[in-house]
């Protein structure tokens, strides 16, 4: 070293020695500057007491920076595995709504295919109905009919029986023109005898019919009645299963444009998922680092422990070195001073180099450190930056499925209350079928009653056929009597008139009577038609009603999945929000642990510095101690 070169010379420079010379015999020796090694070792040993002094604040320094990098690492850790615990959840909650999202998709499809069978047959109801209130007005009108029908028999029923009447005034005028002709006037009075008879036979057949008319009058009253109310009621019912096909027709458009969304989030999710793996291995690179610098940290801080250990020792070897320094002072020549002069210069370079040697290698750990903090901090950026990009997925897919699930809600409602609708169809269908049983016993005793009445007016038209004969025979007998059998001729052409005039009201009443013949058959027919299309339409609407019930449960079971969709995207929300923060944290983590590890390396710089001086100080010590031995 310089200035220990500067401390001695060789023997062919002349020198002045001052503390020891040289003698002439023996070996050849070095010329020693006493004074000049001593301030050496005393400069030497106080340097290596302020270079351990030194030593232990960078060590102190440093095991505070360590703290803090131990602290980030710590930081890092928590917020690597917060990171991984939220992507897990997202994972989990992303891989249960793919499975979730398909099967509903499947089952709207499904869904749309039963409503779009059920829309065919409540359209098909609505024609039924239709049909049914054809038939119904049908009846209604035909009733009508019968109504007037029956009001036109009783007309021209009270007319017959007034010709009846007259008939029998005649009768009895024939009776009295009989008893005048006296002998001749016999086959008068039994004419006019038969008229009388056959006249009331006439008035009571026309009450008979009357009251007939009446019945059926009653009859088709009753028909109006049931059948008003039945029409009525198909014709609401046709209504509503009309809105009911038009609303199904929403309902399909809306399912599909609900898949469609569905669909489309499906897709986005796959994009999330693939987001979500990146996520994860950002987390899973972030964690390494993390175990890797609280490994180096661990490191770091034992071989802290022992640098700290070795310049405690190192200190306590200053010390004494100073003191070895200050006694040598005294007395330069004591070889026992001398000896432990390099005793403790040869110990304190052992722990110098220890020092030297554990200090690399915290250099390669807070590298380490500093690589680790560096690739956390790049993948947390990345990771915040996919979390972000994962959340814009989140929250438009979450906008979706809020409003499939509005909408969802809302077809529900709508399918309820036409479920509700059918359901009603049904029972009033039945209640119909029960009416039409009615309207059809009622129009059967129409149908009944006009027979009755035929044979009523067959009898009655007998009577009067019987009459119009006794008349003409009854003018032949008057014209056989010549001028006593006047009277009686003009009876007689009278009776023929009346009996002319109830013929031709009898046939305008079997005219009407036909036509009532078959309006009824057209009532039985028209009802006949209701009853099948009646037991069809009640049983179909049942068994729709029953189909559309279960389609309900489907819906209910749709809108809870979507509602479980909507709650778990809403733990995703969260679980993304708050592998934001993580990854947040990480970088603050990773900076501070950067920064530290920044500083760190100064400090250790410093004490690589320190025990470098320390080394050539001992070294120095050493030269001395050899020196102060050969002087």
């Amino acid at each position: 070293m310089p200035f220990i070169n500067s401390i001695f010379k060789e023997n062919d420079e002349p020198e002045v020695v001052t503390d020891v010379e040289v003698k002439e015999e023996g070996p050849k020796k070095t010329n020693v500057d006493s004074t000049k090694t001593v301030s050496i070792l005393n400069t030497s040993a106080q340097e290596l007491l302020s270079s351990t002094e030194s030593g232990l604040s960078a060590i102190e320094e440093l095991k505070s920076t360590m703290e803090s990098i131990a602290s980030a690492a710590e930081q890092s850790a928590g917020a690597a595995e917060e990171s991984l615990g939220a992507v897990s959840e997202i994972k989990l909650n992303t891989s249960d709504i793919l499975k979730m999202s398909t099967n509903s998709s499947k089952m709207i499809s499904k869904l749309e295919d039963s409503i779009q069978v059920s829309s065919m047959k409540i359209t098909d109801s609505s024609e039924n109905m239709l049909k049914i209130a054809s038939s119904a007005e049908h009846v209604a009108e035909v009733g009508d009919r019968l109504s007037k029908a029956g009001e036109e028999i009783s007309k021209t029923v009270n007319l017959i029986t007034k010709l009846a009447k007259r008939t029998s005034l005649l009768a009895l005028n024939a009776a009295i023109e009989a008893t005048r002709a006296e002998e001749k006037g016999k086959a008068f009075s039994v004419m006019a005898k038969e008229i009388r008879v056959l006249s009331s036979k006439s008035n009571v057949y026309a009450l008979k019919i009357k009251d007939v008319v009446e019945a059926i009058q009653v009859n088709v009253k009753n028909v109006q009645s049931n059948i008003v109310q039945t029409k009525d009621t198909v014709v609401v019912a046709s209504k509503n299963a009309t809105q009911n096909a038009q609303d199904m027709k929403e309902l399909i458009a809306t399912l599909i444009e609900i898949v469609k969304a569905v669909n489309q989030s499906l897709e986005e999710f796959k994009l999330l998922d693939e987001e979500i793996i990146k996520m994860q291995l950002s987390a899973e690179t972030i964690a390494s680092a993390a175990e890797e610098s609280a490994g180096a940290v661990s490191e770091v801080t034992q071989t802290i422990s022992m640098q700290a250990t070795a310049f405690n020792q190192s200190n306590a070897a200053a010390k004494m070195l100073d003191d070895l320094a200050k006694q040598i002072q005294q007395d330069s020549s004591s070889q026992n001073l001398v000896n432990d002069l390099a005793s403790a210069a040869e110990e304190l370079s052992s722990a110098i180099e220890e020092i030297e040697n554990s200090m690399a290698q915290s250099v390669v750990a807070l590298s380490q450190i500093q690589e680790a903090a560096g690739i956390s901090k790049d993948d947390a950026i990345k990771s915040e930056a996919i979390a972000k990009k994962a959340e814009d997925v989140t929250q438009r897919v979450q906008k979706t499925i809020e409003g499939v699930k509005t909408q969802m809600e809302s077809i529900k409602d709508n399918f309820k209350n036409n479920v509700e609708s059918v359901s009603t169809a049904g029972i009033d269908s039945k209640q119909n079928l029960k009416n039409s049983v009615e309207i059809l016993k009622e129009a059967k005793d129409i149908k009944k009653n006009i027979k009755y009445l035929q044979k009523m007016l067959r009898k009655i038209e007998l009577t009067i056929v019987q009459t119009a004969a006794l008349s003409i025979n009854g003018s032949v007998e008057a014209m056989r009597i010549g001028e006593l059998g006047e009277g009686f001729s003009v009876v007689s052409n009278d009776i023929r008139n009346l009996a002319e005039n109830s013929e031709q009201s009898l046939d305008q009443i079997n005219e009407i009577v036909d036509n009532l013949e078959d309006e009824t058959e057209s009532i039985i027919e028209a009802i006949d038609k209701m009853q099948v299309l009646g037991v069809k339409e009640a049983d179909d609407l049942i068994v729709l009603a029953s189909d559309m019930g279960v389609n309900t449960k489907e819906i209910d079971i749709t809108v809870e999945v979507f509602r479980e969709i909507y709650q778990k995207l809403e733990s995703i929300v969260y679980a993304i929000s708050q592998s934001k923060i993580g990854a947040q944290q990480t970088v603050t983590a990773a900076d501070l642990s950067h920064n530290s590890a920044t500083e760190s390396r100064v400090a250790a710089d410093h004490i690589s510095d320190i025990s470098q001086k320390m080394a050539e100080n001992v070294t120095d010590l050493i030269e001395v101690a050899a020196l102060l031995k050969d002087k």
